[in-house]
């Protein structure tokens, strides 16, 4: 049996940030591919590729985005796991993209932080 590796977008909710938003910055250049559109459409989420903003608010809606706090996100990353999945791939290139790197590679300490207590 073939390994599975996915990645996750994900993002620490804080103030000032808004799930949409970081979901387009994460994800728009894809959003906007027909080849992914119909992939996620095939997923049952309603996207096209014309509407990138729109594939944002299904892939926040849907829970593709993961986004909440921290110990939130690590138990939605557990669900694919157990779902088979043998690697997890968290992206917070969105929170990079809008806030810069400090405010990504905190989010992205304390989503693993979470992760890690999950497992101890």
């Amino acid at each position: 049996m073939p390994r599975v590796v996915t990645v996750v977008h994900a993002a620490v909710d804080r103030p000032g940030r808004n799930a949409y938003r970081l979901a387009h910055a994460a994800a728009h250049v894809h959003l906007a591919g027909p080849h992914y559109a119909d992939m996620l459409r095939r997923a049952g989420l309603r996207v096209h590729h014309s509407r990138p903003n729109h594939g944002a608010r299904a892939l926040v809606d849907a829970g593709v985005f993961l986004h909440g706090p921290p110990g939130d996100i690590a138990a939605r990353l557990a669900d694919y796991g157990r779902a088979g999945v043998g690697e997890v791939v968290v992206n917070v290139a969105g929170v990079y993209a809008e806030h810069g790197q400090p405010d990504a590679v905190r989010d992205l300490r304390e989503i693993l932080g979470a992760c890690r207590e999950a497992t101890t």
